[in-house]
């Protein structure tokens, strides 16, 4: 296995653990041993980036709306000149809501993976032989988005 490969294996599984799959699970599905995920989740301590991962996005949005609340409550209190933004203070208001628009509509690898497991179960019990080829498509799509990632090509 090249170092390339190595590396690819080794996003798809910390995704995966993201999304709490067993280690047995993650090795059947990236290819390599139980001991190897285990390696990978003490080296790179994935245990707590699982931990902060899962609330970065809500409270990121939260912050960004309190920020927004309050910077439109600072241009309704203000004391001097008309209520109403500024140019600078307008321009500021649009970049705020723009960050707030851009998290509420990107949608993680984990948010993907988690709904294509869904759905792909869904199919197994209606088709289970077409389900085979969803999955195969399911797993490209996956690898897709990893790429697109590294290469920052979202």
């Amino acid at each position: 296995m090249s170092k390339r490969q190595g590396n690819h294996k080794k996003e798809i599984a910390q995704i995966l653990f993201n999304q709490d799959f067993s280690q047995k699970d993650i090795a059947e599905k990236v290819g390599v041993s139980e001991q190897t995920i285990s390696r990978w989740v003490a080296k790179h301590d994935w245990k707590k980036v699982r931990t902060n991962i899962s609330s970065t996005r809500p409270a990121l949005l939260a912050d960004l709306y309190q920020e927004l609340e309050a910077f439109n409550q600072m241009i309704k209190d203000k004391t001097e000149g008309p209520k109403i933004a500024n140019s600078k203070e307008a321009d500021a208001r649009r970049k705020l809501i723009s960050d707030i628009k851009a998290l509420e509509s990107k949608y993680s690898i984990g948010e993907a993976i988690m709904l294509g497991q869904d759905f792909c179960n869904f199919i197994r019990e209606v088709d289970n032989n077409f389900a085979k080829s969803v999955v195969e498509y399911y797993d490209s799509f996956i690898n897709m988005l990893v790429q697109k990632q590294k290469w920052g090509k979202e």
